[in-house]
């Protein structure tokens, strides 16, 4: 039985996943509200996303695997008897339907490109090598397949090819950033909820145009005390 029913608000922590460098991490941690939310920190590998997890003296957990596989059947047994769990990934490689399957619709990883263009290891670098006017991040549920689960947020930022790439990445390292950090406030304030169909309902969004669909809440940068890096200024300037 599904613990993500409508109507009922469930408590319920994050496991955050990764094996990279723990940039996005670093910064996702700074803020009370996430570590608050953070059950624990899991990765593969020794990392520098464990040693984030660390620094700010949340749990760090090394399973230690060679392939996808393996590391999922070590989640499987570590979160066997787990309940209300949300995993959120920064993992390199796919998860196997050991894990997906044990814990249907709770697993999120947040990709450099507009879903469904560009899916795969290079999302942001086939953006740019492509004729697109626009590139960003998608905030997806994880599935069995390669990027292809339910979109739940998207941002969309207008390349511009006169910048270095170095400045449009971190445009989408910004994207990243708010967009996990915008579901995660969702999560820590009880208004995620999960369908029969494991498709996740958020309550009081809003929808207009803007870089972020569904939009970040109006209070996003008031409450977390950042100052938006994204805001297009009038005439196009950046």
């Amino acid at each position: 039985m599904n613990e993500f029913n409508e109507g009922r608000t469930v408590k319920y922590s994050i496991v955050l996943i990764g094996s990279t460098g723990g940039g996005v991490l670093n910064k996702l941690l700074a803020h009370s509200f996430v570590r608050e939310s953070t059950r624990e920190v899991v990765s593969d590998r020794a990392c520098g996303f464990l040693s984030v997890a660390e620094k700010f003296g949340i749990a760090s957990v090394l399973l230690a695997a060679e392939t996808g596989h393996e590391f999922s059947l070590k989640l499987s047994e570590r979160y066997r008897s787990e309940q209300n769990l949300i995993f959120i990934s920064f993992y390199t490689r796919l998860f196997s339907s050991a894990i997906l399957q044990q814990h249907p619709g709770r697993f999120f990883n947040c990709h450099p490109s507009i879903l469904p263009a560009f899916k795969g290891m290079n999302g942001f670098g086939e953006t740019l090598s492509s004729s697109a006017l626009f590139m960003g991040c998608t905030l997806h549920q994880v599935d069995s397949g390669i990027d292809s689960g339910k979109s739940i947020i998207q941002a969309a930022i207008p390349v511009d090819r006169t910048l270095p790439e170095q400045q449009n990445r971190h445009k989408i390292f910004l994207a990243q950033y708010y967009s996990t950090l915008q579901f995660i406030k969702w999560i820590a304030e009880g208004r995620i909820t999960l369908a029969e169909d494991d498709r996740v309902r958020v309550s009081g969004l809003a929808y207009s145009p803007a870089i972020f669909s569904p939009n970040l809440d109006t209070d996003f940068f008031t409450a977390t005390g950042l100052s938006d890096e994204l805001n297009i200024k009038p005439g196009g300037n950046q």
